[in-house]
């Protein structure tokens, strides 16, 4: 399983790149709704991340993602131990 904190440093790489929010670093209690992310912004934050770790989440596994941690929690259990 991947450590936490490497999956964070490439989400603040993906998150920087690929939107206009000025994080710096990023907490894994940021709530993505929170963050100014309009929903069309955060499917493509999504589709962003799944091609970046080589999978895609499911439609209820998107649903239930609502800070960064838990997008490092879905993120760790679709890696191989």
């Amino acid at each position: 399983m991947t450590d936490e904190q490497a999956i964070i440093d490439q989400l603040e790489t993906i998150v920087s790149e690929k939107t206009q929010l000025k994080l710096g670093k990023l907490e894994p209690s940021l709530n993505l709704e929170d963050s100014g992310l309009d929903s069309f912004a955060r499917i493509n934050l999504v589709m962003e991340i799944e091609e970046h770790f080589g999978f895609e989440f499911s439609d209820s596994e998107s649903a239930s993602i609502t800070t960064i941690s838990d997008l490092v929690t879905q993120i760790q259990g679709k890696l191989p131990a």
